[in-house]
C-alpha cells in the first residue's frame, strides 16, 4: 500500500486511468473494522493510504468484502484506507471509495462484465456518502447511505400535473429574430395598444385582445418550437459527492458519468391549459406569429446549392438561397406591404417560383438486377399548420377562426368527408373569410398556399390508404414479380389483376414537410395501433402539439374538480390548495399508472420526444425509467422519479390556477342540490321497484342465478339498476300484469310452508306486497301504464272534447298523455282565427284515442328471473306507440335471450288509424294571433304532472328561458323524449345532443345554441356532452339526474363557466328526496376517489349495492291518490292554448316526416356496434336512433309581400331524423 495525501496532485494528463484520481468520482466511505496484523503505529496527524490490488492482504479483503475487492482489481474504483491520529480510540476504519465513471477510460478499461455491475451496485448499499466520514470523523449517528434507486417523487401525477410551473417565456434566449420578435408581438398582444383602434391586436391577423397568462402560453409555445434547450438525459440524474463534486448517476442500469449526456427538447408537447381558458386562441395566436414561417431541412437531407442551366438573376439565388436556410421572406414582405413600402407581388411570385424542396433517398435492404429502386421520396417545405379535431367540434373550431381573426389573417382549409346522403357536388365550397371546403386533398403545390389545413379525426385518418390500391394493395419496392394472370376464354388477352402503381393513392400530406401538426382533444392519440396515430407519425411535421385540458383519464386541473363543490362563503384560494394537497400522496391504483403510462405513449407515438420514441440510438421503456423501483431488474413501482418531473416540465404549457386569476375573474358560479319530494305517482313508481327487488331477493332465497345480485347475473343487475336510476324522473314500463305478476308470486311464497326466510324478510316482502297493491285499483295509474306517456294535469280543458283526451273521466284536474295534449293544442292554434278554434277538437281526441287503441297492446312480461318482470332487465322502457316506428331494436338477431328480453318493450309495427284532416299550412297572422281576452280557452292551463323532476324543470325553463340560455343534462333518450315534448308544448324551441346524432349534426346544433337567440334551451345526453365543447351561451345547468361521477360531472358543468361567459352561471341537481337515489347520491359523495376508480361501474361498489338491497318503502297516505294530491304541481301553472311567440318556435321547428302504415323493419347492429355504445354511457335509449318530436307542419319563411310560405328544404328534425 502506498501512502497518498489528503490533497494528491493531478498525474499529467498522458497518465493511465488508475494515475490520476481527479478522473475518479468521490463516491463516499466504507466502514470496516480494523484488521489486527495491519495495525501500525498511529501517525500524529490523520493520513489515507491507497489500498493496491496486488498488495491486499487477505484479513483487508475480508473487511472490504468479496464485491470491493473484485472492482478494484478490474480497476472500477479505487480505496484509500484511513489511518487516524494516535488520540484516536475508535475501533473502526473508514475507506474513502472513488470510482471510476464510464465516460473515461473505456479503451483500456471493460466496462460491460454484467458480474461486476452487479458487485457495483452491491458494493452501492454499503457506501457512507456523508461529508464527516469522508473527512475521517466517524459518528453512529451521522451515516447517510447512498441511495442505489432513481431520486424520488413521492407525489401522485394529479399533484405534479397541477403544481407545474406556469409559462415564463424567456424572448431572450430565442436567437432566431423573426421569432423572437414574434414572440414579443404576442406579448404585446395582451395589452392596450394603438392597434384596437383597427379592431386588431399587435399580432398581426389576431382580432381579439389575449389574456396575459394566454398571450404567456403561446409565447412559450413558440419558444419550445424555435429554441429547443438541452435537458439531461432522462436515465440520468444529479447527484453530489462528498466533496462538493457533481457527478451523473443512472439509478437503473448503475453507471456513474463525469460529464452530463443531454438530448434536444421537443419542439412540441401538450396544451393542457384547464377547459375553458381559451386553449384555440392560444393555438391560433401561435399559428399567426409564425404564420409563413418554415421549417428547418434536416442536416442529413440538406441539398446543395442548385446548378442552373444559365446564370440566375439576383431575386431568384437570393429566394433560393432564403428558401434552403428556412428564413421567413414571405412575413417579411408582407409586413413591409403593410408598413407602406408598396406593392411587392414580383418579389412574392418568386419566392412561389423557388420552393424550398429535398429528398429523401428510400432504403432497400438488398440490391440485385432485377430490383426495382424507386424515386427519392421528395418533400417540399410549407409553412402551413394541420389541425385534427373530433368530428363534432369543428363547426366550433371554425366559428373560433371567424371570431378572433381578422378577414384575411389566415386562408384555412377544410377537409372532411362528404356523408353517404350528402351532396356530391358539394365537394369543394367556400365557406368565406378565407375558408374553403374541401372532401379531397389538393396536389401539394396547392396544399402549400393554405395557412392551416382543419380535418375531421375521421377524414384525416383516411389518408393511411397511401401507399394501397383500391383493393388495399401495395406496390412493393425491391424484384418485381412477373405477371401470372390467367387468360380471357380462349384468347391470348390476359385477364390481368397485378397491382397498377397508376392506380396506387399517393396522399398529398406525405409530400410535405409541414410547420406543425396539432391535435385537439388529443388525450385519444395515446394509442400506437390507431390509424391517425400511425399517419401522423408517417408525416413530417417539424412542431408537434397535444392541445387537451385532460391528457390523460382524471388528469384534470383543480379547477374543475372544485366546479363540483359548493363553495359560497370560502376562500377558493384555500380551497384549491386543500384539495391538491388531499391528492397528494403517490398512489398504485391501475387509473394512475394508466394515466402515466398514457402519457408515455403520447411522448413516444405522437410527440416523438427522445429518447421515448423509435429513433436510430434506440428507444427508451417509459415505465423504467419515469418510477422509482426498488430492484435490480424487477419493477416495483416505489414512486415517480425526478426524470418523470423534469420530463412533464418539459412536455405540457399548463398556467396554474393562481397566476389564471390574476388575467381574469369569471362571474361566479353557484352549483346546488335541490331534494325534491316525490309525487304519488313517483312514490309509487320507487314502491314497485322496491317490491320486484325484495320478492327477487327473497323468493329465489338469495341462491342460484335467478338472484339479481347473485355473481353470474351481473348484465341484468346493471339494467335493472340502470332503469331504477332513469326511474327517478318516470317509468311506465310497469303494466298491471306485471304488478299481479309479482303480487301473486310473493303471496304464494308467503304462504309455502317450507320456506326458509326468515320472519324479517317475510315481514318486509308483506310490508311492499300491500303497499303496491293498491296500483291495481288505480285507475289513472293503470291508465298511464297503458298509454305509456307522461300525465299532465290540465284545468279547464274545453268541456265538449274533455272525455275524447282525458286518461280517465270523469277526474278533477283532467289527466291528458303529453302527446295528445300536444296533438289538441296545435288543431286550436291553428284554428284561433276562425269563430270557434275548438270545432273539430273532439274529433282529434277521439282520433289520438282511436289509433292508441290500435296500437299492439304491450303484453304481460314473463318473469325472466323470480319475481322480476323482463320490462325491468330489458334494454329500455316500453314506448309510447308513436314513437315506437322512430326506434329500433338493439337486439341482435344472433342474441336471442336479448331478443326476448326485449320483445315486450319494444313496438315497431304501425297499424291503421282513422284518417284525420291534413293539416293546412299556416299564414304568419294565424301563427301570430291570440286568443280574445274573454275566451274561455285562456283559463285552459297546465297545473301539474306526474313527475316531480319534470315539473320542477317545466318551472325553472320558464323562469329564466326569456333572459338565459339553459342546458339540461339528462340521462336515458325516455327523459330527452319527455322533456323536448314538454318544451314544445311550451313552445320553447330547443335542440337535442344525442349520442346517436351524426357529429355533423351535434356540431350544427351546437352552433345554433350559441348562436341564435331564439333557441333557449339544449339538452345534451351526459354519455356524450362532456368533452371539448364550447358553451358559454348557457347561464342555466340543470342535471336532471345526479351524474355520481366527481369528473364526469365537473367536465359537464364546465361546458358552461368558462371564458367568455358574462353571467353568473347556476347549476342544479335533481334529486328525489329520500328515494334510492337520495341514498346512493350521499353514497358517492362519500365515496374516495379509489372507491371511484375501483368501482368501474357504480352499481359494482359495495356500499351502492348495499343499498339498493336494504331499500325502504316510501310512505304514501290515502289522501296522496285522489286529485291534485297525486301530481306535481307547478309553482306557475301555464296556459296551454294560444301562447305568445309561437312563430318563433317554427322558425327552427321540426319538418313534417311522411308517416307509413307498412310494417317497419328493425335496424340490425352488429356486435361490436353494440359493444361500442355500451362504452359511450349507461343510457338505457336505443343507440341506433332516436324520435322524431311530435310535428307542428311545414316550416315557414318570410317572404318579401310578408306572407308565410313554406321553406323549399325540409329542416332536419331537432333529433336528426328530419
Amino acid at each position: 500500500m502506498a501512502p497518498k495525501p489528503v490533497n494528491s496532485v493531478s498525474s499529467p494528463t498522458n497518465a493511465t486511468p488508475g494515475g490520476d484520481l481527479d478522473r475518479y468520482i468521490a463516491l463516499g466511505c466504507l466502514h470496516i473494522k480494523q484488521p489486527a496484523n495491519i495495525s501500525q503505529e498511529s501517525p500524529s496527524r490523520t493520513e489515507w493510504i491507497e489500498i493496491v490490488p496486488h498488495e491486499l492482504p487477505d484479513e483487508l479483503k475480508i473487511s472490504i468484502g468479496e464485491e470491493a475487492a473484485r472492482l478494484l482489481e478490474a480497476r472500477w474504483i479505487r480505496l484509500f484506507l484511513h489511518r487516524p491520529p494516535y488520540t484516536s480510540t475508535n475501533l473502526h476504519k473508514l475507506v474513502r471509495v472513488y470510482v471510476l465513471p464510464e465516460d473515461w477510460g473505456r479503451r483500456s478499461i471493460d466496462r460491460n462484465s454484467k458480474s461486476l455491475k452487479g458487485s457495483l451496485r452491491q458494493l452501492l448499499q454499503s457506501i457512507d456518502i456523508s461529508p464527516k466520514a469522508w473527512h475521517g470523523d466517524y459518528r453512529a449517528g451521522d451515516v447517510c447511505c447512498f441511495d442505489p434507486w432513481a431520486e424520488p417523487e413521492l407525489s401522485s401525477l394529479y399533484y405534479l400535473f397541477n403544481t407545474l410551473p406556469s409559462p415564463a417565456p424567456d424572448p431572450g434566449s430565442i436567437k432566431n429574430r423573426y421569432t423572437r420578435a414574434a414572440v414579443h408581438d404576442l406579448l404585446k398582444s395582451a395589452t392596450a395598444s394603438e392597434w384596437e383602434e383597427h379592431g386588431e391586436q399587435a399580432l398581426a391577423g389576431l382580432k381579439t385582445r389575449l389574456y396575459a397568462y394566454q398571450a404567456r402560453s403561446a409565447s412559450l409555445m413558440l419558444q419550445r418550437e424555435a429554441a429547443p434547450q438541452l435537458q439531461l438525459d432522462p436515465r440520468l440524474e444529479t447527484r453530489t459527492s462528498p466533496t462538493g463534486q457533481r457527478f451523473y448517476f443512472g439509478a437503473r442500469d448503475g453507471s456513474f458519468l463525469q460529464e452530463p449526456r443531454y438530448y434536444e427538447t421537443n419542439r412540441g408537447g401538450i396544451l393542457a391549459e384547464t377547459m375553458g381558458l381559451g386553449k384555440t386562441i392560444i393555438c391560433l395566436a401561435v399559428i399567426l406569429a409564425s404564420k409563413h414561417h418554415l421549417p428547418k431541412i434536416p442536416a442529413a437531407y440538406q441539398p446543395p446549392s442548385p446548378i442552373r442551366d444559365r446564370v440566375g438573376s439576383l431575386a431568384d439565388m437570393a429566394a433560393s438561397i432564403m428558401g434552403r436556410y428556412s428564413i421567413p421572406a414571405k412575413a417579411f414582405l408582407e409586413e413591409s406591404e403593410e408598413n407602406g413600402v408598396g406593392d411587392l407581388t414580383n418579389l412574392k411570385d418568386t419566392l412561389e417560383r423557388n420552393m424550398p424542396f429535398y429528398e429523401i433517398p428510400l432504403d432497400l435492404p438488398r440490391i440485385n438486377r432485377n430490383t426495382r429502386i424507386p424515386p427519392p421520396r421528395q418533400l417540399v417545405l410549407s409553412s402551413a399548420t394541420i389541425i385534427v379535431v373530433p368530428r363534432n367540434l369543428l363547426h366550433q373550431w371554425q366559428s373560433e377562426i371567424h371570431k378572433h381573426v381578422l378577414q384575411g389573417g389566415l386562408k384555412v382549409l377544410v377537409v372532411d368527408s362528404i356523408p353517404k346522403r350528402g351532396n356530391k357536388a358539394k365537394n369543394t365550397q367556400e365557406l368565406g373569410d378565407n375558408m374553403e371546403f374541401q372532401s379531397e386533398l389538393p396536389a401539394p403545390t396547392k396544399l402549400m398556399k393554405y395557412d392551416v389545413v382543419l380535418f375531421t379525426r375521421n377524414r384525416f385518418e383516411q389518408e393511411i390508404q397511401d401507399g394501397k390500391d383500391d383493393l388495399g394493395r401495395r406496390v412493393v419496392s425491391g424484384v418485381g414479380r412477373n405477371c401470372e394472370c390467367p387468360y380471357i376464354g380462349s384468347t391470348r388477352i390476359p385477364d390481368c389483376n397485378c397491382i397498377n402503381a397508376d392506380s396506387v393513392y399517393e396522399s398529398p400530406l406525405k409530400r410535405v414537410h409541414w410547420l406543425r401538426i396539432i391535435i385537439d382533444e388529443g388525450h385519444s392519440f395515446s394509442s400506437s395501433l390507431s390509424n391517425a396515430v400511425l399517419l401522423a407519425k408517417q408525416i413530417q411535421a417539424e412542431r408537434r402539439w397535444v392541445v387537451s385540458g385532460t391528457p390523460a383519464k382524471n388528469l384534470v386541473g383543480v379547477e374543475v374538480d372544485m366546479s363540483t363543490m359548493d363553495l359560497d362563503g370560502c376562500d377558493p384560494a384555500l380551497q384549491r390548495e386543500l384539495a391538491i394537497e388531499k391528492r397528494k400522496t403517490f398512489g398504485l391504483d391501475p387509473d394512475n399508472i394508466k394515466a402515466a403510462k398514457a402519457l408515455g405513449q403520447l411522448a413516444s407515438n405522437f410527440l416523438m420526444v427522445r429518447p421515448w420514441c423509435d429513433s436510430s440510438e434506440g428507444k427508451l421503456e417509459w415505465d423504467d425509467y419515469i418510477y422509482r423501483h426498488e430492484h435490480h431488474y424487477r419493477k416495483t413501482y416505489s414512486g415517480f422519479s425526478s426524470c418523470f418531473l423534469r420530463t412533464l416540465q418539459g412536455l405540457v404549457v399548463k398556467t396554474r390556477a393562481e397566476d389564471v386569476e390574476k388575467d381574469i375573474v369569471l362571474p361566479p358560479m353557484h352549483h346546488r342540490v335541490v331534494f325534491l319530494q316525490p309525487c304519488w305517482f313517483d312514490k309509487m313508481t320507487a314502491n314497485l321497484f322496491i317490491q320486484v327487488l325484495r320478492a327477487n331477493a327473497i323468493t329465489s332465497e338469495r341462491t342460484d342465478v335467478d338472484y339479481l345480485f347473485h355473481k353470474n347475473s351481473v348484465k341484468d343487475r346493471h339494467r335493472l339498476i340502470m332503469n331504477l336510476r332513469q326511474s327517478n324522473f318516470t317509468w311506465t314500463g310497469f303494466s298491471l300484469s306485471d304488478v299481479v305478476s309479482t303480487l301473486e308470486a310473493s303471496s304464494k311464497y308467503l304462504a309455502k310452508k317450507d320456506k326458509t326466510c326468515s320472519h324479517e324478510d317475510a315481514q318486509s316482502l308483506l310490508e311492499s306486497s300491500q303497499a303496491v297493491s293498491k296500483l291495481a285499483t288505480s285507475k289513472s295509474w293503470t291508465a298511464l301504464s297503458k298509454a305509456h306517456e307522461v300525465g299532465m294535469a290540465v284545468e279547464n280543458w274545453p268541456e265538449d272534447s274533455k272525455e275524447a283526451f282525458a286518461l280517465i273521466h270523469p277526474a278533477d284536474p283532467t289527466m291528458i298523455g303529453v302527446t295528445q295534449m300536444i296533438e289538441g293544442q296545435l288543431h286550436v292554434d291553428s284554428n284561433l282565427l276562425s269563430q270557434d278554434p275548438t270545432n273539430g277538437l273532439e274529433l282529434v281526441g277521439q282520433t289520438v284515442k282511436a289509433r292508441d287503441m290500435g296500437e299492439k297492446a304491450v303484453a304481460s312480461s314473463p318473469l325472466q328471473k323470480t319475481g322480476v318482470p323482463s320490462s325491468l332487465v330489458g334494454d329500455q322502457q316500453p314506448l309510447a306507440g308513436r314513437r315506437a316506428p322512430a326506434i329500433a331494436s338493439k337486439s341482435s338477431p344472433k342474441n336471442p335471450s336479448a331478443d326476448k328480453l326485449s320483445k315486450n318493450t319494444e313496438d315497431t309495427i304501425m297499424l291503421e288509424s282513422p284518417v284525420r284532416p291534413k293539416k293546412r299550412k299556416l299564414t304568419l297572422a294565424e301563427e301570430i294571433a291570440n286568443l280574445p281576452v274573454d275566451s274561455s280557452l285562456c283559463n285552459t292551463r297546465l297545473v301539474g304532472t306526474t313527475s316531480a323532476k319534470l315539473t320542477y324543470l317545466l318551472d325553472k325553463v320558464m323562469q329564466h328561458q326569456a333572459t338565459d340560455k339553459i342546458i339540461i343534462f339528462y340521462d336515458g333518450d325516455n327523459a330527452a323524449f319527455y322533456i323536448a315534448q314538454c318544451l314544445e308544448l311550451m313552445y320553447v324551441n330547443h335542440r337535442i345532443y344525442a349520442r346517436t346524432l351524426e357529429n355533423t349534426l351535434r356540431s350544427e346544433y351546437v352552433r345554433l345554441f350559441n348562436e341564435h337567440p331564439d333557441v333557449r334551451v339544449l339538452l345534451i345526453d351526459v354519455a356524450c356532452g362532456a368533452l371539448g365543447l364550447n358553451l358559454n351561451a348557457a347561464s342555466v345547468v340543470l342535471i336532471v339526474n345526479p351524474i355520481n361521477r366527481p369528473g364526469l360531472e365537473a367536465q359537464a358543468i364546465k361546458r358552461s363557466h368558462r371564458i367568455g361567459q358574462t353571467k353568473e352561471v347556476i347549476v342544479e341537481t335533481l334529486v328525489l328526496e329520500n328515494t334510492i337515489e337520495h341514498a346512493i347520491f350521499n353514497r358517492a359523495k362519500k365515496m374516495s376517489r379509489a372507491d371511484h376508480q375501483e368501482a368501474k361501474e357504480l352499481e359494482d361498489d359495495a356500499g351502492i349495492i348495499e343499498i339498493i338491497q336494504n331499500a325502504q318503502i316510501l310512505p304514501v297516505d290515502d289522501e296522496e291518490a285522489e286529485g291534485q294530491a297525486s301530481f306535481a304541481l307547478l309553482k306557475t301553472p301555464q296556459q296551454v292554448f294560444g301562447r305568445p311567440n309561437r312563430h318563433k318556435y317554427h322558425r327552427y321547428g321540426v319538418a313534417d316526416v311522411k308517416a307509413t302504415n307498412k310494417p317497419q323493419k328493425k335496424a340490425k347492429t352488429s356486435k361490436g356496434a353494440k359493444e361500442a355504445r355500451k362504452e359511450g354511457g349507461n343510457n338505457s335509449g336505443n343507440a341506433d336512433s332516436l324520435p322524431t318530436l311530435p310535428m307542428r307542419g311545414l316550416v315557414y319563411g318570410d317572404t318579401e309581400s310578408g306572407a308565410r310560405e313554406p321553406l323549399a328544404d325540409p329542416v332536419s328534425s331537432i333529433f336528426g331524423g328530419g
